[in-house]
């Protein structure tokens, strides 16, 4: 069953372009991993600062790989200091 994830986060003033950079690597690996459907960041269009990583995975298992993932586990973390506020994360199972 495939495997919906999104996860907001808001990014500090100025520092989008920082942000994408950092989390250019991350996207580019998580994209090779197997089950990986999908893996994209979005900016929302107002201007606020919000993003979203829009993910999908052929099932739960491919998911938890994923987060036990060097990649993931270097990453994610250290991408805290770009934000505003703790991200929020929503997985969802495809009716």
């Amino acid at each position: 069953m495939a495997i919906g994830v999104f996860v907001d986060v808001f990014i500090k003033e100025g520092e989008l372009g920082a942000f994408m950079e950092h989390m250019s690597e991350m996207v580019e690996l998580t994209k090779l991993e197997d089950g990986c459907i999908a893996y994209d960041i979005y900016e929302e269009t107002d201007g606020s600062g919000g993003v979203v990583f829009m993910e999908i995975w052929e099932s739960q298992e491919a998911l938890d790989k994923h987060m036990e993932s060097e990649h993931f586990l270097r990453l994610i973390p250290s991408g805290d200091v770009f934000f505003t506020k703790p991200k929020e994360v929503r997985i969802f199972s495809k009716l």
